[in-house]
């Protein structure tokens, strides 16, 4: 707060230079010299915040994480009372260690795997990689995975600044519990509403079934779905219906719902920035707190036009800062307010068959025992509707596209290429099992990583695709109306043209639309699907429902301040073009973020410039190796370094195994 009364947001690199300044205002200093002008002393502050945001006061820091994952049985980690869950945790947490950094940080994360049975990569959701691309986390793509009881360092910069999160980037680990928040905060100055404190709420889908038992399912012909979560969680805690009931298989000490629930305590009158993070296996939310509305100020690390909503829709991988302010109405006598989670898009109920929700409570009080009353509950929109979502994100607009230099240059430029891609549902006509695809091709590995292939190709300057990959069609193979069934005469029927890696084959530089059109599943039904480009953020320039007319929906197009992220939401029955400026060479990975449809095929990767990718480092050489013990090498860059600590020979059937057993896509 300066000398006259005014607010000013300012970073950790320019604390100490306010600081100082905020004291002179109180100084004897004051009288000695004369200044009796506030507004002199407001300009003071001024210059000496310029000065500050051009003189490196606070110099980069190296951060270290020890990530050790390991599998438990622990009745007193269970988040929804349910007894007996195994879980795969990152230093025994639930949800996990929380990474927090300043913007040019460099993180060290040294990662070792304990589970005798599982391999496992950490993907950085949010965090472009720029020099580091081996610190992704994607097995079989920019890594094999890491074996039991062996450990790998992952370095990487700390950019872009915002609200990200890690999790477990193998078949459907992240739904054990390997998740927690990631958060960078700026080091150049930015424009935010004033606010008092950071909080942080975690959303998950919880359930009782492991992945190892969700992935069988998957794979089986005939197919046995994931099923519908059992519980939802707010900040890693929730009650199951059961357990609130006395039911069995429940833990004797959940007899009391007021203590299992998470509190977001605050003080009246103050303002806080909730950072949001949907990191849900399945489930797109729908959040809100009962009395309350909330500020919009951030979206996936953009920090956007603020946009005061009752309630906001955020699907698996996304991430929004709100501000609240601790305002409860003046009519209220009661200090606990209901915040509430409840799914969109899909129809989750509970064993009796009303409505599944999570729950948490806004407390202003600190006794910690009291719960809102019944029928309290903030109001949100139905799971079918279908409206809601999309006029959300028709509000959203970057607060200065222009900081966003290399982004931005995607705005005033034509695009290189235009992509349409449909998303559907279909079966390999070899065995008749059920999987994802993007234009009829279902994103398959290959055991050796595949930006090894790519930079061993682009390096020999050979022309042509990448062998063992397809590259994905500018356009649909079969066009027909994608609000139809795919086995309608004009549609492409309901077997796959193939099961292989698929990819997208851009140079440094190419400007990048991509447009993707949602389309009716095998059983009728049009599901959401969550986007998530690894590497880069981009522009959402246009939404709409049905079918995308190439002629006429691009005159649509915002591309003056359109929101930057890096997750979209595909609505059912619609359609979204995305911008993007291909400006860090590397193998990203593109894909719906339900765990389900990306392990089923449901995904590709972008090969930017493999030619200026940095030499491998000797773990992402091959996943089928007699042996996987490696020495301790760099990557070829200062930025990312990749070792194994412990031997482990296997063969390469074994190799085999644990790759398809662990692979995400």
């Amino acid at each position: 707060k300066s000398c006259n009364g005014h607010f000013i947001r300012f970073t950790r690199q320019t604390a100490y230079i306010v600081g100082l300044s905020l004291c002179l205002c109180s100084s004897p200093l004051l009288s000695v010299f004369h200044f009796s002008s506030k507004i002199i002393m407001t300009k003071l502050i001024r210059l000496l915040l310029l000065i500050g945001t051009t003189s490196p006061l606070i110099k980069a820091k190296d951060l270290y994480y020890d990530f050790k994952a390991t599998p438990v049985i622990d009745d007193g980690l269970s988040p929804d009372c349910f007894s007996r869950r195994p879980m795969f945790l990152i230093n025994g947490l639930f949800p996990g260690p929380v990474i927090e950094a300043d913007e040019g940080d460099t993180i060290h994360v040294q990662l070792t795997n304990n589970h005798p049975s599982e391999t496992l990569t950490i993907h950085f959701h949010g965090i472009h990689q720029k020099g580091s691309v081996y610190s992704d986390g994607v097995g079989a793509v920019t890594q094999c995975g890491l074996t039991p009881f062996q450990t790998q360092n992952l370095t990487f910069a700390a950019s872009p600044s915002g609200t990200h999160f890690w999790h477990a980037h193998q078949s459907l680990l992240m739904a054990d519990g390997i998740t927690g928040a990631l958060i960078v905060h700026p080091t150049q100055n930015v424009t935010v509403p004033q606010y008092d404190e950071d909080l942080l709420v975690f959303l998950q889908d919880w359930y009782h079934t492991t992945s190892t038992n969700q992935r069988i399912g998957l794979d089986s012909e005939p197919f046995v779905w994931v099923g519908n979560p059992d519980t939802l969680l707010i900040n890693g805690k929730g009650v199951f219906q059961p357990c609130g009931q006395g039911g069995t298989s429940c833990l004797t000490t959940c007899n009391d719902t007021a203590a299992l629930l998470s509190r977001i305590q605050v003080q009246e009158g103050k303002t806080y920035r909730l950072r949001i993070i949907n990191s849900a296996a399945l489930l797109p939310f729908n959040f809100a707190i009962a009395q309350h509305n909330l500020t919009i100020i951030e979206a996936d690390g953009t920090l956007v036009d603020p946009v005061e909503v009752e309630n906001l829709d955020i699907s698996p991988g996304q991430r929004y800062s709100v501000l609240l302010t601790a305002n409860k109405p003046s009519t209220n006598s009661t200090d606990v307010y209901w915040t509430r989670i409840t799914s969109r898009g899909r129809n989750v109920t509970r064993l009796d068959g009303t409505e599944l929700v999570g729950l948490a409570v806004l407390d202003y009080g600190t006794d910690n025992t009291t719960l809102p009353a019944e029928g309290s509950e903030p109001v949100q929109p139905a799971w079918e509707d279908e409206e809601a979502g999309p006029a959300l994100d028709a509000k959203l607009f970057t607060q200065d596209p222009e900081s966003h230099e290399d982004d931005a240059i995607a705005l005033t430029s034509n695009a290189t290429t235009t992509y349409i891609m449909v998303g559907t549902q279909a079966r390999r006509f070899q065995d008749n099992r059920l999987r994802w695809a993007v234009n009829n091709i279902s994103n398959t590995p290959e055991p050796e990583p595949l930006i090894v292939k790519a930079r061993r190709i682009a390096q020999a300057d050979v022309l042509g695709a990448i062998p063992h990959t397809v590259d994905v069609a500018e356009t649909p193979p079969t066009t027909w109306n994608y609000t139809d069934l795919l086995d309608v005469p004009a549609g492409p029927g309901i077997f796959l043209q193939d099961v292989m890696p698929l990819v997208l084959r851009l140079q440094k530089g190419d400007i990048v639309d991509i447009v993707m059109q949602n389309a009716l599943a095998l059983n009728g039904v049009a599901e959401v699907h969550p986007w998530h480009l690894h590497g880069h953020s981009f522009w959402i320039i246009g939404q709409g429902t049905g079918t995308y007319d190439p002629d006429k929906d691009p005159e649509t197009f915002n591309l003056v301040n359109p929101v930057l992220r890096d997750t979209f939401t595909l609505w059912p029955h619609g359609w979204t073009a995305i911008r993007f400026h291909a400006n860090n060479p590397g193998v990203w990975e593109f894909h719906c973020h339900i765990l389900s449809h990306a392990m089923m095929g449901m995904g590709l990767s972008v090969v930017v410039s493999a030619e200026d990718v940095p030499e491998p480092p000797p773990g992402a050489f091959s996943c089928t190796e007699e042996s996987l013990t490696t020495s301790t090498a760099g990557d070829g860059s200062t930025s990312g370094s990749y070792e194994h600590t412990y031997s482990m020979i296997v063969s390469a059937t074994t190799g085999l195994f644990l790759l398809a057993s662990s692979w995400m896509y």
